[in-house]
């Protein structure tokens, strides 16, 4: 599953910042991460995002978003 890693990237050898990387995002991708239940949402918007490609451009960062909402509860 992809996670959004915001602001982080001090022990990456090929990252440098001189603002202490404030503003950089970094998507990361972990085979095992979540739960099966959270693996298939995910799918099921990426196949959504796919199907409707040609229609709706944006992906309205419906990952972020789930990311999100997982973080506040």
């Amino acid at each position: 599953m992809w996670r959004l890693k915001i602001a982080e990237g001090g022990n990456e050898p090929y990252l440098y910042s001189t603002n202490n990387y404030v503003g950089r995002q970094i998507w990361e991708f972990d085979p095992d991460a979540g739960t099966p239940e959270e693996r298939a949402a995910v799918e099921q918007v990426r196949q959504n995002f796919y199907n409707n490609r040609h229609q709706v451009k944006p992906s309205s960062d419906l990952l972020w978003r789930m990311q999100e909402l997982t973080k506040s509860d």
